[in-house]
Parts: structure tokens; C-alpha cells; sequence
């Protein structure tokens, strides 16, 4: 039988439609694919279940065949999301706008993985660098098994929290969003600070102006009054405000004093405006995927070190792994949001630094760290690849007097990096079944040593090292030009590669 692929309007990138055309095998496996006019053909000679397996397509616009025209469940739930012009790719749809978390990768490239992978309802699925949870909640929308692994507690706590929401009805959020702003509003509003100060509320207090700290423990209270079981979708909805809000640079990656002009808006105005656009982004979505089963979660705990704690995950157990990790000298993902931290009560004051220096990739190194490292890679104590060891001693013989701090701890945040990507690499093995593939969306990375240029290809040794632990690289695709969104969009990572493993 005869069928007729239609492309969305939007602009896509080369390696969308590289996955759109993998989708399209991996589900149907057809007899004959051409394209034809900018319109894909596909000849099936099984048609008993084509229709359900086109409507689980991630790139396509419609299908037709003969008289029949099926719209993909894609389409709808992005739709959902102010995509009705169809002119750009929305990635905000169900829970994925809760928060502008940094580091999000695309929602319709975990979708169409899972495709790819023929990973169906019976599966189970890993994230072990989960962040704010898109594989996750791409997942559960699809109503696969999935469990996430962050050593970021807030990235657990949003994770959890998309969760929450589209397992509960659009309208009990509304009705909570609602009491809650009219609660604010009810109040009479008369603050005083305590006597005697927390350690959070003095670290609080040095980086919001007092009016505003008062709203937010106001808010604060009043969510955790209010809200029930849904009140970590209300918290999270918030810390997603309070850096715009505070004495804090919000487009400053680091935490320094304010220079920018305040928001005009009202802090509680935006704060309702977001809860609304969210119920709407729901209630939308739910009308095409319906309620969820809340079955998936993301569960504070280091990939590095899978073995610590028993129960946590079965042996052989994962059909699919799908996740973003951190790259080389990785931007500081616990500074950045050190304020919603320390406001959700997630980590005192007095650990953020420890945590930021303990992330895979991180940057900050405490000198005896540092030299630590240094004596590590002096020796390979970590028994990294002896190719990989041997660049990054080249990087280390390139340094030179006028390389600043941060450039003279490259070689060995490097060294380090892979090492902690090898234990990931090592540790994981275990729990996949036979076969099943492991995908890992990676940035490219670059430095100057010594005035001279080194592009670090992440990927690619990345890819060493796993093979070298055991795994078996099927293939690298380059994402070409692929963007990440957010408010920190601007330092992203441009160029980046689809590492795709399976284990023997």
C-alpha cells in the first residue's frame, strides 16, 4: 500500500530529517522509500498496523493514503503548545515549559529515539544525566518505564514535578494556581523578619531585596498551605521567576551583583501569568495524550556510583538508555541556580560550592583538588585510554605563562572529565540488556593553550572510552547547528553529536 509523508512547514536541520527517515524504517520497515517533490513515499506490504505506527511519528506533518489522511499525536500535543501556525518546532508542550532548566535538549529528539529503538510499553528506559527529565517525560507520555539519575537536586525536583502534572487533571492545577494568587492578594501582607535569622534566610536576604524576599516566602507558604500533593509544581513554577527577580545578574551564568534594570511586571503578575500559560500548556496536552499514570521518576543520585546504594536499579534491566550528559568543562549548572537551591531548601548555603565542584565537567577545582588530579593524570591513575591520556598531555605541554587559571586547569578538568565518564561508562554496563542501545547527545568543546587553538571532539573520545569499557559504537550523527533554549541559550553548545552505543 501507498502512503505520502508530508514535512512540516518549519525550517528543519539536516539531522532532523536524517531521524524523520530512521523513524519511518525502524516503525514500518518499508519495502520502497523515495521522495518525491519534497514529499516522502513509502510502499508498505504490512498495512494491519501502519495506521497507529504513522501516528507515532515525530517529524511529519500528515500522512496520506488514498482517501485516508492520519495526523500524527505529534502534531496535536505541539499544537497544544502555540505551534497552530505549524511555522516553528515547539519543544514547550505538556510539563516541558515548567522551567527554563539550562542544558534542555530537544523533546522530538528523545521521541524519535525511542522510535528508532523500537522502545515500546513494555520497555524500561534509563537517563542518567536526567536533568530537568525531558526523557523522562517524553517517556511517560508514550507510557514507557523510565527512571533518571541527577546529582543536581533541583534538576530531580522538576523532573519529579513534570511528573506530578500530568498525572493530575489541568483543572485541580488551575483550581490550586487560582486559591494561590488569591491568597497573595487576600493577605494583609505585614512582614517582619525574625528575630533570629536561618542561615537560609540571612544567604536569602543578601541577594533579594527585602520586599521581595517577603513575597516569596510568603508564596512560599502559602504553596505548601495550599497545594497538597501538587505543590512542587507550584514551587517549581516560582524558582523559575526568582532569578529574574533578584539582586543576582539573571543573564550573568555566574553570581554577580545586578547591573540590569528590574522587571516593570510584578513578581506575583508574572508569577500568575506563568501558572496560567502552564494549566493551559496541560490542559492542551492532556486532551490529546490524556492523564498519566505517575510511574516514571528522577532520583538524586551519581552515575558514577551505581553500585553504593542496592536496589536502586536491577541488573539487566534497561531496554534503552537515552540522555544528554555534561561536556568538558561543563558551565556551572549548581551557581547558576544556586538561588532556587537554597529558596526550595534543597541544599544549605555552605554546599553549593562543594556540589558544583563534585558535577561531572565541572570547572571548579579547590587547589587541593586540583593538585590531587594533577597526580592523577601524572601517573593515569584512573587508567583512562592511553590515547586519550596522551592528549591530554599534549594539552598540558601547550600551557604556557600567560595562560590564565582557568586555562591552566583544562588539561586536567579534561583528564578528569573522562575519567568520570569512563566509571559512568563502566558502571552502567550491567544494568542494559543484551543488545540494547545507549544514546548520548554530546557538545563539542574548544580552548586556547600556549595562542594555540584546540578543538576538543568530545564525542570522539568519548566514544573510545566506552568501547574501551565494553560497549560497541553503532554510529555518531552530527546535530548540525542544534540549539538549546533557554535563557542561557546564548553560551551553548552549538555543535554537537548523536553518540548511539549498544551493549554486546
Amino acid at each position: 500500500m501507498h502512503y505520502r509523508l508530508f514535512w512540516n512547514n518549519y525550517k528543519y536541520f539536516p539531522y532532523e530529517k536524517e531521524l524523520a527517515l530512521k523513524e519511518v524504517e525502524a516503525l514500518l520497515n518499508p519495502q520502497e522509500i523515495y521522495s518525491e517533490n519534497d514529499v516522502i513515499n513509502i510502499e508498505l506490504s504490512e498495512t494491519a498496523s501502519a495506521n497507529e505506527k504513522l501516528k507515532k511519528l515525530t517529524y511529519f506533518s500528515m500522512v496520506e493514503s488514498g482517501n485516508e489522511t492520519i495526523i500524527p499525536s505529534q502534531v496535536r500535543v505541539e499544537q497544544t503548545a502555540g505551534n497552530s501556525t505549524n511555522n516553528r518546532q515547539a519543544t514547550r508542550y505538556s510539563a516541558h515549559g515548567i522551567h527554563e532548566y539550562k542544558g534542555k535538549f530537544n523533546p522530538q529528539v528523545v521521541k524519535s529515539l525511542l522510535n528508532i529503538f523500537n522502545v515500546n510499553e513494555n520497555s524500561n528506559v534509563i537517563d542518567p544525566f536526567s536533568g530537568s527529565g525531558t526523557t523522562l517525560l517524553e517517556c511517560s507520555l508514550q507510557n514507557i518505564n523510565a527512571i533518571g539519575l541527577d546529582i543536581n537536586p533541583l534538576a530531580v525536583f522538576i523532573a519529579n514535578a513534570k511528573q506530578i502534572a500530568i498525572s493530575n487533571p489541568a483543572e485541580k492545577i488551575a483550581e490550586v494556581g487560582n486559591k494561590i494568587i488569591r491568597d497573595f492578594h487576600q493577605s494583609n501582607k505585614i512582614f517582619e523578619l525574625p528575630i533570629k535569622l536561618t542561615e537560609r534566610e540571612e544567604y536569602l536576604l543578601k541577594w533579594f531585596p527585602e520586599e521581595t524576599f517577603f513575597e516569596i516566602e510568603f508564596l512560599r507558604e502559602s504553596i505548601n498551605h495550599n497545594a497538597g500533593p501538587l505543590k512542587n509544581i507550584f514551587l517549581v513554577l516560582l524558582s523559575n521567576l526568582i532569578r529574574e527577580y533578584s539582586l543576582q545578574e539573571p543573564a550573568d551564568l555566574r553570581i554577580r551583583r545586578r547591573k540590569s534594570p528590574f522587571p516593570e511586571e510584578l513578581l506575583i503578575d508574572a508569577y500568575e501569568l506563568s501558572i496560567n500559560k502552564f494549566v493551559n500548556n496541560i490542559r492542551a496536552s492532556q486532551e490529546t495524550t490524556g492523564l498519566k499514570v505517575k510511574k516514571n521518576k528522577a532520583i538524586n543520585f551519581d552515575s558514577r556510583n551505581l553500585e553504593a546504594q542496592e536496589g536502586v536499579l536491577d541488573l539487566n534491566y534497561f531496554d534503552a538508555g537515552i540522555t544528554s550528559p555534561p561536556y568538558a568543562t561543563a558551565l556551572p549548572y549548581i551557581d547558576t541556580q544556586r538561588l532556587s537551591l537554597v529558596w526550595l531548601g534543597l541544599i544549605p548555603p555552605n554546599e553549593i560550592m562543594p556540589l558544583e565542584g563534585n558535577l561531572i565537567g565541572s570547572r571548579e577545582f579547590k587547589n587541593a583538588v586540583k593538585k590531587e588530579w594533577q597526580e592523577k593524570m601524572l601517573r593515569n591513575v584512573s587508567q583512562i585510554p592511553e590515547s586519550l591520556f596522551m592528549y591530554c598531555n599534549t594539552l598540558q605541554n601547550a600551557l604556557s605563562e600567560s595562560d590564565g587559571f582557568r586555562r591552566q586547569a583544562v588539561p586536567v578538568l579534561l583528564y578528569r572529565y573522562l575519567a568520570d565518564m569512563m566509571l559512568m561508562f563502566k558502571n552502567l554496563l550491567p544494568y542494559f540488556k543484551k543488545n540494547a542501545p545507549y544514546a548520548l547527545i554530546v557538545g563539542h568543546n574548544h580552548t586556547t593553550l600556549g595562542g594555540k587553538r584546540f578543538d576538543i571532539n568530545t564525542p570522539k573520545l568519548l566514544v573510545e572510552i566506552a568501547v574501551a569499557v565494553g560497549w560497541i559504537h553503532d554510529e555518531s550523527v552530527e546535530l548540525q547547528t542544534y540549539k538549546r533554549y533557554g535563557i542561557h541559550h546564548k553560551n551553548a553548545v552549538n555543535n554537537e553529536t548523536l553518540i548511539i552505543l549498544r551493549k554486546p
